[in-house]
């Protein structure tokens, strides 16, 4: 019932106040609320509030309040704003108004944002709410973790981190809409037209969004009484913060954000193949069959995953070394040696055991949560009673990052699987744990418990490892955990409800700052299928992170065990990521140096036009600029239509250059899926076995799309490294600018060199079209016939020598 209740706007006070300016670069406030205090004899006293607005360079603007009733503000999000500037600089200017509200407008006069007149921001207790007028045509996106669907129109939703299969019924989370979920980022885009605003809610307490501006009264009748729709916003509880950025495109808009919140750094090369997973991988012997079986099938694969049976008895930083790893560290060494990755689960959970070595060491240190009654907390996990480490304190990070660097350290282990952590804590009240020695309430870090778990073990992998780049996935996440870790989206079930809004969570994640993100494939709970596989494997395969995932109970779903016609589909398309393993990583070197989304909507690219409607198209997608998907998604589908934006697309299922602009219908097979590259792109793709998972990325075939008639200038910049140490940061990188165009059918193309760090480039260039003539820098080049299997369909292509 908690996650269906929200502070009700009717019973909020609303302050009216003059506005007091203390400077051209910032605007302070003062007024007065009632301050509730039960068990006094006024228990409804006046209290000072200040407000302070404050403008940065990209207009973004800072919102803060403080009060005796909000003393401080607990989020650990560590924001990066720019410079501070004037509020007259930038495109937006902004009017605080007498009501506590404020009007934010472009250069052109027009709203970006208004608060509702009156009823602009309120207070209840120690709850907040700010209201925005909405207007016809809006539309939202973001909010972080949500199986709500892309476009977010009248939803209300809280953020409070939830073990969905623990705090939901079955009934919910398997073919409903569980919400909230394991991820809180309080964080909505507001569309006008084509100009975006966001809004960040910059506090860790439970919060919640509505663009619902009705009432309704058990679902069944609108009981609004006042005119406006409103799109609502605010805390439970804890400094009502807000940060406000201006696009003015979704582009713009997401790199600000993502700079604000923390990039995602780049991730070790090896984190983007393919990754094999099962709970109940358990033994040295699970990890020989996998890795014998990716060898015998030629299935490239970087990550093989260990689930909580490896430990002894669930012991955190343990193996079953008795039955599972008798020679743990050799035995690691001898699967690794191949070049995969062990990448080990690991628990926050410890067990409440006298003897047990990291328990012994967490009371020694007192890192472990409070209960009210100034005790350990003790929570029911996969141990048995467990202690819960607070990494809220930095004494408590320290410790966990110690342990995190003994244990892999130990063991050779360069990657892990962060669980449990939205906290967990099975039948025990999780509100009975306490933060920061027992002195804050639960509310204060809840939602930062999988952060701050992320922040601490990425402190342990850097210490054992300085030179190397960590890979950590965690269930749990809060605003700015995509600085530590990336993350799956939980628990998901094998059907095609899961798979379908799988791309919108994915899409509205990575608009919410952590684009470093993807579902379990084939779905973790119940049974999956073969054409179920085929289609989640043809949808996902270019998903930032790609790994196959199923419970212990369930039918096994390696790729060998489905008939050959399946496997070898799968096959292909594991194959065609690593091909294209080149274009994804670039993509993540963007992100860490401009903040671009990785996956992203049609219309970041594109821009939503009333002749072509793009704004809730939630099946077809983007990776990067350059390929779009539209995947079949539903059961039994074998027809869909596909809207191409406005450009030319060469679609790979055939071969087939088609005008944008318009809708298609595209037919269902087996082979092939609906991909489409736009004209212009030079894609940077492997030269590597099809079976090989090594990168390589000095040997790269760059495809071309352009045709001999052709008018677009094409252009790519291809940054290549060791794909694994921060070397890179030293200066140990390449880079080179590629352009290519097209005079009286003959191709011409110029490079660049942008940095030589790295060395240099064996490049070779794939072409879509039979030029009369191919030339690199004024020289000709020359070309042979290649053929090609994009997506189930060799091509007959060229490729210079």
């Amino acid at each position: 019932m908690y996650f269906n209740k929200y502070p009700y706007r009717s019973n909020f006070e609303y302050p009216n106040t003059g506005v007091k300016k203390t400077s051209e670069e910032e605007v302070n406030l003062q007024f007065e609320v009632t301050d509730f205090q039960p068990n006094a004899e006024n228990p409804h006293q006046k209290m000072d509030v200040e407000l302070g607005l404050t403008k940065y360079e990209g207009d973004i603007y800072y919102v803060q309040f403080n009060s005796k009733k909000w003393p401080k503000n607990y989020a650990q999000s560590e924001l990066s704003l720019p410079k501070q500037i004037n509020l007259a600089e930038g495109m937006t200017s902004c009017d605080v108004k007498e009501d506590l509200g404020f009007s934010i407008k472009n250069a052109a006069g027009e709203s970006v944002l208004e608060s509702i007149d009156q009823f602009g921001f309120g207070v209840s207790g120690k709850s907040s709410i700010f209201q925005f007028e909405r207007h016809d045509g809006d539309q939202f996106y973001g909010m972080g973790e949500k199986l709500l669907g892309l476009e977010l129109s009248n939803v209300t939703t809280k953020f409070w981190n939830t073990d969905v299969w623990a705090d939901h019924h079955h009934k919910v989370y398997t073919n409903d809409r569980p919400d909230p979920m394991y991820v809180s980022v309080p964080y909505i885009i507001i569309k006008r037209g084509n100009s975006y605003v966001g809004i960040l809610i910059d506090n860790p307490y439970a919060t919640y969004m509505s663009t619902n501006g009705k009432v309704n009264v058990a679902g069944q009748m609108d009981a609004s009484e006042k005119e406006h729709d409103a799109i609502m916003m605010g805390s439970e509880h804890g400094q009502p913060n807000l940060v406000i950025f201006y696009g003015p495109s979704l582009a713009e808009l997401t790199q600000k954000l993502q700079k604000v919140v923390g990039v995602t750094p780049l991730p070790p090369a090896w984190a983007l193949g393919y990754h094999q997973c099962r709970w109940g991988y358990e033994s040295i012997n699970d990890l020989k069959y996998l890795d014998a079986g990716m060898d015998r099938f030629g299935i490239p694969c970087d990550g093989l995953w260990l689930d909580i049976e490896y430990m002894r008895g669930y012991r955190v930083f343990t193996f079953e070394e008795e039955k599972n790893f008798p020679d743990v560290k050799n035995n690691i060494a001898d699967i690794q040696s191949n070049g995969r990755r062990i990448i080990p689960i690991i628990d926050p959970g410890v067990k409440n055991e006298a003897g047990y070595e990291v328990c012994d060491s967490g009371l020694k240190e007192d890192i472990f949560c409070k209960n009210p009654q100034g005790q350990n907390f003790v929570g029911l996990v996969w141990p048995g009673e467990t202690l819960f480490p607070d990494y809220s304190t930095e004494k408590g990070r320290t410790w966990w990052a110690a342990q995190v660097e003994s244990f892999i350290k130990d063991n050779g282990i360069t990657g892990a699987w962060l669980d449990m952590n939205d906290p967990a804590t099975g039948d025990a009240c999780c509100t009975d744990m306490l933060f920061n020695g027992g002195k804050d309430s639960h509310y204060t870090y809840h939602n930062q418990y999988g952060m701050g778990m992320s922040r601490a073990s990425r402190e342990g992998f850097q210490a054992a490892f300085p030179e190397d780049r960590p890979f950590l996935l965690s269930r749990s996440g809060f605003t700015g955990t995509s600085k530590y870790s990336a993350l799956w989206t939980g628990d998901n079930i094998s059907n095609y409800h899961y798979l379908k809004g799988s791309i919108a969570c994915t899409l509205n994640l990575a608009l919410s700052g952590i684009p470093f993100n993807g579902p379990d494939v084939g779905g973790f709970g119940e049974n999956t299928h073969a054409q179920l596989m085929k289609d989640w494997t043809k949808a996902g395969f270019l998903f930032p992170f790609f790994r196959n995932h199923s419970i212990k109970w369930s039918e096994n779903q390696e790729l060998w065990v489905f008939d050959e016609q399946t496997r070898e589909v799968l096959i292909h398309y594991i194959r065609l990521r690593y091909k294209l393993r080149p274009y994804l990583y670039n993509l993540f070197v963007n992100q860490e140096l401009l903040g671009d989304a990785i996956l992203r909507p049609l219309f970041y690219d594109f821009e939503d036009t009333a002749a072509l409607p793009l704004s809730t198209i939630d099946d077809q997608f983007m990776v990067g600029p350059s390929i779009m998907q539209a995947p079949f998604v539903e059961e039994d589908q074998q027809s869909r239509s596909v809207v191409l934006p406005q450009t030319n697309w060469f679609a790979a299922a055939n071969g087939e250059w088609l005008q944008g602009g318009q809708t298609i219908t595209v037919e269902k097979d087996d082979a092939s899926t609906p991909l489409f590259i736009r004209e212009g792109a030079i894609l940077p793709l492997s030269t590597v076995a099809k079976e090989d998972h090594t990168f390589k990325a000095k040997s790269i075939e760059f495809h071309v799309f352009l045709t001999k008639t052709s008018t677009k200038t094409g252009s790519t910049n291809y940054v290549f490294d060791d794909g694994q140490s921060f070397n890179y940061q030293k200066g140990e990188r390449s880079a080179i600018k590629l352009n290519a165009y097209v005079e009286e059918g003959s191709l011409y193309i110029e490079s660049e060199l942008l940095a030589d760090g790295f060395g240099e480039l064996d490049l070779s260039f794939v072409l879509y079209d039979q030029f009369e003539q191919v030339f690199l820098n004024g020289k000709n080049l020359q070309t042979k016939e290649h053929s090609f299997n994009f997506i189930g369909k060799f091509l007959s292509l060229l490729k210079t020598m």
